[in-house]
Parts: C-alpha cells; sequence; structure tokens
C-alpha cells in the first residue's frame, strides 16, 4: 500500500500540472481567457491570483486536480484513479518554504519537503521525487481571490519531513569503504 501511495504521490507532482490552460487578461470590465502550455514555475513567477484545474489520462490512470495561486504558494486538491486501485485523493500545499502532501481521507500522516530555488530551476529533479518546477502542461485557469488560509497545512496531520528521513537512511547504511 506505502508503495502505491508513493506512486500516486510522485504521479500527483508530475501530473498536478496536466490539463488545459487558460491565462486571463483583464480587458476592459470583462475577463479574456486564452489556452496557453505553461509550468508550474511560470504560473508562480505571474503574481496572480488564479483558480486553475486540469485532467489528465495516461494509459487508462486518471487524474484531475483544482490548484489555488497566489505569488509563489499554491494549493492542490488531486483525485486520482490509477489501474485496478481504489480512487486516491491528495492534497498539496507549496507556502513557498515547504511543500505538504497528505490523504485528506486518512488525515493521519503527510509528507513535506524543503523547496528551494535550485529545485525551482532544476528540471531533472524527478527522478529523486522531487517536483518538475520547469515541465509544461495544460491549464484551465482563471481570475480569483485567494486567501492566504489558504496555504496553511492542517493541524491534525503530522508530516514527517522527507529530507530528514533521507539523511536518517543515509546514517544507517554503513560506508561501502569501511
Amino acid at each position: 500500500m506505502k508503495k502505491y501511495i508513493v506512486i500516486l504521490i510522485i504521479s500527483v507532482l508530475v501530473l498536478s500540472a496536466c490539463g488545459e490552460k487558460i491565462t486571463s487578461k483583464i480587458d476592459g470590465a470583462k475577463n479574456k481567457v486564452e489556452n496557453k502550455k505553461t509550468s508550474i514555475k511560470e504560473l508562480l513567477g505571474l503574481g496572480q491570483e488564479q483558480k486553475c484545474e486540469w485532467s489528465s489520462e495516461i494509459e487508462g490512470d486518471k487524474s484531475v486536480g483544482t490548484m489555488l495561486i497566489k505569488g509563489n504558494k499554491f494549493r492542490q486538491t488531486v483525485i486520482s484513479k490509477i489501474a485496478d486501485q481504489p480512487e486516491t485523493s491528495i492534497k498539496v500545499i507549496t507556502d513557498g518554504e515547504w511543500t505538504y502532501l497528505w490523504n485528506p481521507k486518512t488525515k493521519e500522516q503527510g509528507m513535506k519537503l524543503r523547496v528551494t530555488n535550485e529545485q525551482k530551476a532544476d528540471t531533472e529533479k524527478l527522478a529523486n521525487g522531487t517536483l518538475d518546477w520547469g515541465k509544461e502542461y495544460n491549464y484551465n485557469c482563471s481570475p480569483a481571490s485567494v486567501s492566504n488560509v489558504e496555504f496553511i497545512p492542517p493541524t491534525d496531520v503530522e508530516f514527517m519531513d522527507l529530507e530528514a528521513l533521507q539523511n536518517q537512511f543515509k546514517n544507517l547504511i554503513p560506508s561501502v569503504t569501511e
């Protein structure tokens, strides 16, 4: 089960950006919408408050998501149906310093990863399980009024620091040169 959760989380991070993106331009009193492919890095760099929706289907695995963006922060809810597994929901919050992931149905434990400028700039980070900030996908976005409350992780979820956990594992593995 933990294997499926890790696969789902990595899929959520990769697929979290899939779907049709519509950028908004204010033209007088009307909002103009246009389709455009972009990356999470670019969306966050716009500095606009937005609500984005997306959907993706890859080899029968389906995911849909909703993302709220404000400055360098985002909150996302992703619902995925992978092969013969039950439907899974994951919530993701990036507050500019940390990315938090948890299952809102179980709410027992989640994970957190520190967000660094190097990770945002490096598009080769997917191999070690972090978000590919530069990869482009399609979003369906519109202007939104987003409260800072949206970027506060829940207090009833215990978040494991994956970096600290990784360092603990490194200390448990004996050196080959010893």
